[in-house]
């Protein structure tokens, strides 16, 4: 209800105050471009964090010996907060939990950024004449308008890398009286959080589980993930006052006097973001996609060939479910 009563103060706003000489997105999002940019990027940040610690943590990876007690310890450190963000790094771990991390540690990240802002306001007036005669009235209408359409659109690129986002300082989501790890905002989507965090985890299980390719244009090359998120917000608001007269006399006299104002505000705002292996992690993605399959969650000693087939069926789901990330941290 808040949102709807601030989208409700905008399009007074608009109607009261006219043109935007250039429509940005702090006019009415509340925030410009370049905290758009940071909250995503913290956005991207925690959700590396929170699958990395996720996977690291969880009891049934430690059980079937996919991670070793002692990386296992310090997912637990990052976890409770004994040791910072930016200190994680494959280099801590060993054996195959370090060749996991470090095969999706230097994948990249583009964000191409479209925001596009339209403002109308327009005035119109109406003023009704009425002469008298004697056997007939004549009326006279007289019409004014007055609109202005404003129309701004801003477009740029951002890159990153996991590594990268990790490093940052843990400072970085947090600025001085600015959080910038924000909620889901429905009235401008791009002004919190998006959702990334379901795009990071299908990326990792897709590059493990499905053979992930490339591009279209480039399938041969490194696994990629490409999602475009349009998010369109439309405010409008009108006014339309109405002045009646009552003729006095037998000149020329107003009967009736309109002043309409619409005013509307449209923002679009499109952002096409892409995940792509690269560094030391593209030679990692065969060896590391062979040995996730070639080992057994489930004990089992299958008698035939279709025991079998059933039984690596099992172990494929088991293995999904272990980059699932679930973090319980107990803290007094």
């Amino acid at each position: 209800m808040a949102r709807v009563f601030r989208a409700a103060l905008v399009a007074s706003a608009l109607l009261a105050s006219g043109c935007a000489i250039r429509p940005l997105p702090e006019d009415v999002a509340g925030v410009p471009a370049h905290i758009i940019v940071q909250q995503i990027r913290c956005e991207t940040r925690q959700a590396i964090v929170d699958s990395a610690l996720g996977w690291l943590t969880a009891d049934a990876n430690l059980n079937n010996g996919r991670v070793d007690p002692a990386s296992r310890a310090i997912g637990f450190e990052f976890a409770e907060g004994r040791r910072k963000t930016q200190e994680f790094r494959p280099e801590i771990f060993r054996g195959r939990v370090a060749q996991l991390i470090k095969l999706f540690f230097d994948t990249g990240i583009a964000y191409n950024f479209d925001l596009n802002g339209t403002e109308v306001n327009n005035l119109d007036t109406q003023i009704d004449l009425l002469k008298p005669f004697t056997s007939s009235k004549l009326t006279v209408g007289i019409k004014g308008g007055f609109d202005r359409t404003r129309g701004n659109e801003r477009q740029f690129t951002v890159t990153d890398s996991f590594g990268g986002l990790v490093r940052l300082p843990d400072s970085y989501c947090k600025g001085e009286g600015y959080d910038f790890n924000k909620p889901k905002n429905y009235v401008y989507p791009i002004a919190g959080e998006i959702g990334v965090k379901g795009m990071v985890q299908e990326f990792i299980n897709l590059t493990l589980y499905s053979n992930l390719a490339g591009t279209k244009d480039k399938p041969t090359g490194p696994p990629t993930l490409v999602d475009t998120l349009t998010f369109q917000t439309v405010i409008t608001g009108t006014l339309a006052p109405v002045i009646t007269f009552s003729p006095v006399g037998s000149g020329l006299s107003v009967t009736d006097a309109s002043l309409t104002g619409v005013a509307s505000r449209t923002d679009i705002h499109t952002l096409t973001m892409g995940l792509s292996i690269a560094g030391a992690g593209v030679n990692l993605v065969a060896p590391v996609r062979t040995a996730v399959f070639s080992s057994n969650l489930l004990s089992a000693s299958p008698a035939t060939s279709a025991e079998a087939n059933a039984v690596a069926a099992v172990n494929q789901a088991l293995t999904l479910r272990l980059f699932k990330p679930t973090i319980n941290v107990v803290t007094p």
